[in-house]
């Protein structure tokens, strides 16, 4: 399937829903609104002429106004990378994707304790990289500033 076959299986089935975003080290890389962003992934796994069975990677972005979330994924049927992404308010929640891909476990719970997300619906919240008493905030918001925390004059 090509890149723009790909784009074209999302946008038929999703219509006016899936816009097109340029990304270097996948075959295509799109938005979507938050409320259809597990029916987009489970189209992605569940579809064979798709079949993104590995969540690769899923990672947040702080823009300082929204958050955006994006998961990477891979199909070792196909050999097909491609990266979807959603935008949220800082304090908004995105349902756990966890039910699709359970490697969704340990990047939901890195994002929320160092974003400050909610995953509705989440397995497992507990903290796995900070102390389980951790009261210092969230240290990958460009807004955090810890105790020990130094900001690098700008250039």
């Amino acid at each position: 399937m090509t890149k723009e076959q790909l784009l074209q299986t999302f946008q038929n089935k999703f219509p006016e829903k899936v816009e097109e975003f340029p990304m270097v080290g996948v075959d295509v890389a799109f938005k979507v609104e938050m409320d259809l962003i597990l029916k987009v992934c489970r189209f992605a796994k569940e579809t064979p002429e798709l079949s993104f069975d590995l969540l690769a990677c899923m990672t947040c972005i702080d823009r300082v106004e929204r958050l955006e979330v994006v998961y990477n994924l891979f199909s070792f049927k196909h050999k097909h990378k491609i990266a979807i992404k959603t935008s949220l308010t800082r304090d908004g929640e995105l349902d756990s994707a966890t039910p699709i891909w359970k490697a969704a476990n340990w990047h939901e719970r890195e994002i929320a304790e160092l974003f400050g997300m909610t995953f509705k619906n989440h397995p497992d919240p507990r903290p796995i990289l900070l102390p389980e008493d951790w009261e210092g905030g969230f240290p990958m918001r460009k807004d955090w500033e810890g105790k020990d925390f130094v900001r690098l004059p700008k250039k």
